[in-house]
């Protein structure tokens, strides 16, 4: 960001030299585009710095690539005289000479003014906004099509006009005004529309005074008096002011109320009224501009001047001066409203009623409480006694762990749980003891895990019947805990799902099955492909270059090249599908080779970095095992391709005492793993199958934005040695 202000030539040659010296932008970034705002005034001076600043963040935001931008002051426009504008006019052609700006916008009367009149030779190139000020300053100005506006439509006698409508009584308007140019003009503008007021207002201008003067007069004016507050850039005497200093300082000692112009003003002392809206006017300039930097042509844009918006006005001031909301102009806004009594403490107040109500509310609760208590108790016995003869009816069995006393109950049921009946308590031992004995620590892992965490129970685990005979049994239950935190008893239900697991572990071997079909199909068809018609295509493709040789026609030398060349193409597609459906590399040089040779072809195809690590395998992976890993890698870099969006993929074989990992990790755009899916993930299930059908684990990981890990790992059982 620069900021420049012009205080003399040499000072303007020296900014010049500094910038000119500035490094230049690094290599392969974006081009800025340079943007120049032209103010009227220097820093501190309303409301053109105000309008600057929401510019700047706003034009940043929707531009199409990085700006560069530049803030120049027309200093001169506080003193007048356009002979004076020649050396600010040889200062920008100066520091722009090689670096034509893409658009230069105007803000303010001075700068609107100076940049219509010089614009055309002082930026040929650049295009040209005029912003922040009135309609007006363009008058006498052709337009141009490299220019555009965004201007406001201000009507000082609406102002009058509002005054009197909110105070009737209202005899005398001191209108505080600066003694700059502009100032003079919308001094002399003032003048002529407020004649038609002037046979019952007086007016009293200010721009003959000094701050301090202005404040005097102010503290004095007559009953029956209001201010409006214009613009005080320069005073009397040439000092520059800052506007809201000016404006907090006559607030303090006024004897009437200030009405004022734009809405930044709201809240910092006057009363408010139509005001025009900087911020309004800002963010349109800003879309206008961006528009022009993403290449629309200035002149074929079109806005309707801004006028003033919606009354709004500042309850404190409307209370100070005793303005009644009912005398306001319909569709007023009052802002700065102060809370009442109710509104600061009306929720202790609900509060302290709610308390006195619920206590009336709980004691009638207990009553009837109590009675429905003796009710319940009954009908609890009669349900307890029902939901047994139901659970004996459904093969279920409920139990009740009373934790402190060590007791086990439970209900009469075909299957027990722990192979026999209960018909009095036992040990908890004793009961773990009905289960199969590679099941029993996991039951107790169960039940552990529901006492230290949330209460919730889940386990499925095999029993031993009287017969010697197997069944697997699911429970399902809940921990209660005291007022401790300590858990004093655990209710579960259990219930035979044998014949459930017995369709899984067929289901499961079935897909085993399915996959290995599907592999088998898969290398029958790859062989085919590589022996057979990749053969027949070389040949084909060799006939053809002996063919086109010995021709010596021209036309028919091309047609047979080009069947040549789309003969090798066809013989090449045809090897990688054959590639795809079966490796023969896998077989051939072993799974380190092959998931090389996988990911210098997805690299070759994809354009994205595969960095592969593959540490010395101490033992050699069985066919299964390798064919599982490498289906496993081949489906995430095709997931990587399809979803990720990333930009480099590791793929990692590590080996261990007991197994073997695979890891498979992307940079991309990465999915909420734990949220539901619209549809199942194919890729997903094949994998996990695989893995389950060697006793492996899979274990899939992915953030939103921070890219995919896909772990597989299986058992050292499915090697053998080298």
């Amino acid at each position: 960001m620069k900021y420049l202000c012009l205080t003399g030539v040499c000072i303007a040659w020296l900014a010049f030299a500094s910038y000119a010296a500035a490094a230049p932008p690094q290599a392969g970034a974006a081009t800025p585009q340079r943007v120049l705002f032209l103010y009227s005034f220097g820093r501190n001076f309303e409301p053109w710095d105000t309008f600057g600043e929401y510019l700047r963040t706003d034009l940043t935001k929707q531009a199409p690539r990085p700006i560069d931008l530049y803030e120049v002051s027309l200093e001169t426009s506080r003193f007048g005289g356009s002979e004076q504008d020649a050396p600010f006019v040889g200062y920008l052609q100066a520091l722009f000479l090689d670096r034509q700006p893409d658009l230069v916008v105007a803000i303010g009367g001075p700068a609107v003014h100076f940049l219509a009149g010089n614009g055309k030779s002082l930026f040929p190139t650049a295009k040209l906004l005029y912003a922040g000020a009135d309609e007006r300053m363009l008058q006498g100005f052709a337009p141009s099509r490299n220019s555009t506006s965004v201007l406001a439509s201000i009507e000082p006698a609406s102002l009058i006009r509002n005054i009197l409508q909110v105070l009737p009584d209202t005899k005398t308007i001191a209108v505080v005004i600066g003694n700059s140019p502009l100032e003079k003009y919308w001094l002399q503008t003032m003048h002529e529309e407020f004649k038609p007021f002037e046979d019952r207002i007086e007016f009293v201008y200010f721009n003959e005074y000094s701050s301090d003067e202005m404040r005097e007069r102010a503290s004095r004016l007559p009953k029956h008096s209001a201010i409006l507050y214009a613009d005080v850039e320069v005073d009397a005497y040439g000092v520059p002011h800052d506007q809201e200093r000016v404006l907090a300082a006559l607030n303090a000692v006024t004897t009437a109320p200030i009405f004022g112009l734009y809405d930044y003003q709201l809240g910092g002392g006057i009363v408010g009224g139509p005001l025009l809206s900087i911020r309004d006017l800002s963010r349109e300039t800003a879309s206008i501009g961006a528009r022009i930097l993403s290449g629309e042509e200035p002149g074929s844009i079109k806005t309707a001047p801004q006028a003033f918006a919606t009354p709004e006005f500042d309850a404190r001031e409307l209370q100070r001066w005793g303005i009644r909301q009912v005398d306001l102009p319909p569709g007023s806004i009052v802002r700065f409203i102060e809370p009442t009594l109710w509104d600061r403490y009306k929720w202790w107040i609900a509060l302290v009623t709610s308390l006195f109500v619920a206590e009336v509310l709980i004691i009638a609760v207990l009553l009837i409480n109590r009675n429905r208590l003796r009710r319940a108790h009954a009908r609890l016995s009669a349900s307890e006694r029902h939901m047994s003869l139901a659970a004996s009816a459904a093969n279920l069995r409920f139990w009740v762990w009373d934790i402190r006393r060590d007791e086990v109950w439970s209900t009469e049921a075909a299957l027990a749980v722990s192979g026999s009946s209960l018909a009095a308590p036992i040990k908890f031992d004793q009961f773990v003891e009905g289960t199969y004995p590679e099941d029993r620590e996991s039951v107790r892992t169960a039940v552990r895990r529901a006492m230290e965490n949330d209460g919730e129970y889940r386990a499925e685990y095999r029993v031993l019947l009287d017969d010697s005979t197997t069944r697997w049994v699911s429970g399902r239950g809940r921990a209660e805990f005291d007022h401790t935190g300590r858990a004093r008893q655990l209710r579960a239900v259990s219930i035979d799902i044998t014949e459930r697991r017995r369709a899984e572990e067929e289901a499961y071997k079935l897909g085993g099955q399915l996959i290995n079909a599907q592999e088998e199909e898969r290398a029958r068809l790859a062989r085919a492909l590589h022996d057979d018609v990749t053969q027949r295509l070389a040949l084909l493709a060799l006939d053809a270059a002996r063919e086109e040789d010995g021709l010596t026609d021209k036309t028919g030398r091309e047609a047979l090249s080009s069947m040549r060349k789309n003969l090798v193409n066809i013989s090449r597609d045809v090897h990688d599908l054959s590639y795809a459906l079966h490796p023969a590399i896998l077989e051939d040089l072993g799974l380190v080779e092959a998931l090389r040779a996988e990911c210098e072809r997805f690299a070759g195809l994809s354009s994205i970095l595969v960095n592969l690590s593959t540490p010395e395998v101490p033992w050699e992976a069985s066919q299964s095992t390798a064919l599982c890993l490498f289906r496993i890698a081949q489906e995430a870099l095709r997931n990587v391709t399809l979803h990720s969006r990333a930009k480099g993929v590791d793929v990692s074989l590590k080996t261990f005492e007991e197994g073997l990992e695979l890891c498979v990790r992307d940079d991309g755009v990465g999915f909420d793993a734990s949220g539901r899916r619209e549809k199942p993930s194919l890729g997903h299930a094949s994998m996990r199958q695989r893995v389950n059908l060697l006793n492996g684990r899979l274990h899939i990981s992915s953030r939103v934005g921070l890219g995919t890990t896909i772990l597989a790992w299986v058992p050292r059982a499915e090697a053998r040695r080298a």
